[in-house]
């Protein structure tokens, strides 16, 4: 939590319902939180906070990364932190596959953490090109379900995705098929607030011209 491609956020309870049965039946969670800090209507919570873990750190891994809160996709860093013995092992494991992170990384990773003034930054660039992106896709007919958190819009017109992502290509607009994050995303389109403020200001224009989603008349 946050979800992608949904954007879903979990509340402190639901997660802590889910701590709580993996302790119970002695399952490690591995929460990836990589867009934790970029929420929109609702704050993200770690799995880590102590609401959801009641202050311990047990079977309980929190994964993250300088993907999204910093804009270094191509560094491949993050981190994982929780449960002492899992991060042990996954330390010494990383030691024997080869699979040590670069110390030029390492030191760009240790920068970023650093500095929360260019978190706070990337974030405003994205909340400004949602805030945009957002109505226009509501004025072109679709319904935006969950999207509170994350870099993109979930969105649906109540048609096969691959007929939305068709209607959307005939405009300019490239969308993701939902059907590629599993059977449940088959009506729906993945929207991206990655693209430049210039290439998302397009997009909203773009959207008006979107043509409208034609259904059959009723047997």
């Amino acid at each position: 939590s946050p979800s992608n491609p949904t954007g879903e956020v979990w509340s402190a309870d639901r997660l802590r319902s889910v701590v709580d049965w993996a302790r119970e039946h002695g399952v490690l969670i591995a929460s990836d939180e990589c867009y934790l800090e970029l929420g929109w209507s609702s704050q993200p919570i770690s799995v880590l906070d102590p609401s959801v873990c009641g202050g311990s750190t047990e079977g309980v891994l929190a994964v993250h990364s300088m993907s999204k809160r910093s804009n270094l996709a191509g560094y491949r860093a993050g981190f994982v932190a929780g449960d002492r013995d899992a991060v042990a092992a996954i330390t010494e494991a990383r030691k024997h596959l080869g699979l040590l992170v670069p110390a030029p990384v390492q030191a760009a990773l240790v920068a970023a953490l650093g500095d929360d003034a260019h978190v706070a930054e990337q974030k405003a660039r994205y909340a400004a090109r949602r805030d945009l992106l957002l109505p226009a896709v509501q004025a072109a007919g679709f319904t935006v379900e969950h999207s509170e958190a994350g870099l993109y819009l979930w969105c649906t017109r109540g048609e096969p995705c691959w007929e939305t992502v068709s209607a959307l290509a005939s405009v300019g607009v490239l969308a993701a098929p939902g059907e590629f994050y599993g059977a449940a995303g088959a009506r729906h389109v993945r929207m991206a607030l990655t693209a430049t403020d210039e290439r998302i200001a397009a997009a909203a224009e773009r959207l008006r011209d979107l043509p409208l989603r034609v259904t059959s008349p009723a047997p």
